[in-house]
């Protein structure tokens, strides 16, 4: 064997054992190391069944969100000018109104604001009542950029908190304007996943009133874990975007509870916050919900807080999921749900096989009855095609469909055709009179442009509707595009490989 085979035989077996290492999880699902550097190959909702859902996002909740996170800069850049506020609110045309104690304020206000806040635009002053009223709008551009943006940010949440979820290849992705498909395949359990995924996880610090609650502070009323009424400041000090982490632990009680990590940012407004209201009750609110509400004992600078109101641990441990994976911009709306049982699924998949084994049956018995030995090579060549399309199915973590598999089987079925181009060109050397060794590399030389051609067609094809698919298409065009890929490789490098090992070892009978 000369160096040349001997190279390229090297090459082949490391492709060959590194594609069977990375097929083992899949052989050996319930027994495998989960430290192993490619996963079970997963199966996706038509095969496995699971939950199909469909959201829709209210983005303008997002608007009205930031409506309120204005409001509370507004007041608070006020309160650090010495400028008096009597009230301040969000109308329910979406303006931001601040009521002035008298005014002499009405200059210095609108000069802070236009300075320190350029997403506000002053519309009005209504004086109609004893006190000057501040009224400002945003740009309808500007509200129009938050709805889509929260919309972008809803996908992403919904993607981190499904990766945390444990789910194999979950589907998200955008439909519509304002729509969200949801598919978590293997999952039965369809309240579970609107419980963890859906919930809005919008936590927020807030004060209870108290004779240290500075002047022009509103309230508002809000509900407990048992539903009973809880007076709160009107103004959140701090939100959960200063969140970078979230687990679960346990209080000296032994009731489960979560604790939070704080960003640095984070971690010095709660120190602040913590500092100068020592001795009030600071409530912690996720959702609305108020869960507990601590007196403050003395300034907290760890950068840790804990959340407690008698959990049980799944139920902590599902909010250690949301808190983890951010707040959604805006609340979800269920509008459509479906369990889908993996039964038709199976059937599918079983028929699927059958009708890839019988094919392949009956080209293996076509090339090994018309080409002799050389369709024995064809054959090997089809099998190792098919070996390396499911590792790399699984190196890269797709998820097998009904769809992916009809690829599979295609490309199965017509990689056999760049076997018969070298086959041919081969016969046809031989027939001009051209020795076989010749015959051999000229054949494969001159197939080769023929096979690039239609296989590169083939690619760019599968390329453009992956780009342009959804789901199932998706799914079709993974498969055919990885297919293409080891097509070549196996016909003209493994084929190739195959002839000239025989050549060397002088079995000039090889029937072409």
């Amino acid at each position: 064997m000369d160096r040349d085979v001997f190279q390229r035989a090297l090459i082949l077996g490391a492709v060959t054992i590194a594609a069977l290492l990375c097929l083992l999880p899949t052989a050996f699902k319930d027994n495998f190391p989960a430290q192993w550097f490619t996963r079970p190959l997963a199966m996706g909702l038509d095969i496995s069944g699971g939950v199909h859902l469909v959201y829709g996002v209210k983005s303008k909740e997002a608007v009205k969100s930031r409506l309120q996170s204005l409001l509370v800069a507004v007041r608070s850049e006020l309160r650090a000018k010495k400028i008096a506020v009597a009230q301040s609110a969000v109308s329910a045309d979406g303006q931001l109104e601040v009521t002035l104690l008298t005014d002499a304020f009405v200059e210095d206000a609108k000069s802070v604001v236009a300075d320190k806040l350029s997403d506000l635009s002053f519309k009005n002053v209504d004086s109609q009542g004893s006190r000057p009223k501040l009224v400002y709008e945003i740009d309808p551009r500007m509200m129009q950029r938050i709805e889509l943006e929260a919309i972008e940010q809803a996908v992403e949440t919904l993607r981190n908190r499904v990766d945390q979820f444990g789910v194999a290849e979950p589907l998200i992705q955008r439909s519509g304007e304002d729509r969200i498909i949801l598919q978590m395949p293997g999952v039965s359990d369809v309240n579970a996943v609107k419980k963890v995924v859906g919930s809005v996880a919008k936590l927020e610090f807030r004060l209870l009133p108290s004779s240290a609650s500075p002047a022009g502070v509103g309230t508002v009323t809000m509900k407990d874990k048992q539903g009973g009424p809880v007076v709160l400041e009107d103004q959140a000090l701090m939100t959960g975007d200063s969140v970078v982490d979230a687990r679960v632990g346990f209080d000296t009680n032994g009731q489960a509870e979560v604790s939070v990590s704080l960003s640095p940012l984070g971690a010095q407004t709660f120190a602040k916050l913590t500092s100068e209201n020592v001795g009030r009750n600071l409530a912690i609110v996720l959702d609305g919900v108020v869960y507990s509400s601590p007196v403050i004992r003395e300034a907290i600078t760890g950068g840790r807080a804990s959340i407690s109101g008698g959990f049980t641990t799944d139920e902590a441990k599902q909010l250690k999921i949301v808190l983890k994976a951010g707040a959604l911009p805006a609340p979800l709306e269920v509008l459509e749900e479906r369990t889908v049982g993996p039964t038709l699924g199976l059937e599918s998949v079983k028929k699927g096989l059958m009708a890839m084994a019988v094919g392949f049956g009956v080209i293996a018995l076509f090339m090994v009855v018309y080409y002799a030995k050389a369709g024995v090579i064809a054959v090997t060549t089809l099998i190792l095609n098919a070996v390396f399309m499911v590792a790399a199915l699984s190196l890269f973590g797709a998820t097998l469909t009904l769809p992916g598999l009809a690829g599979l089987a295609l490309t199965i079925g017509m990689a056999v055709d760049s076997n018969v181009i070298i086959f041919e060109r081969i016969r046809d050397e031989v027939r001009a009179g051209v020795g076989r060794d010749l015959a051999v590399h000229t054949g494969f030389d001159k197939a080769f442009s023929a096979i690039f051609d239609a296989n590169i067609t083939t690619l760019l094809s599968g390329m453009i509707l992956y780009y342009f698919g959804t789901g199932p298409i998706r799914g079709f065009a993974v498969t055919l595009c990885i297919g293409v890929v080891s097509t070549v490789f196996c016909a003209v490098f493994a084929a190739r490989l195959a002839f000239d090992y025989f050549e060397l070892k002088g079995k000039r009978g090889l029937s072409i």
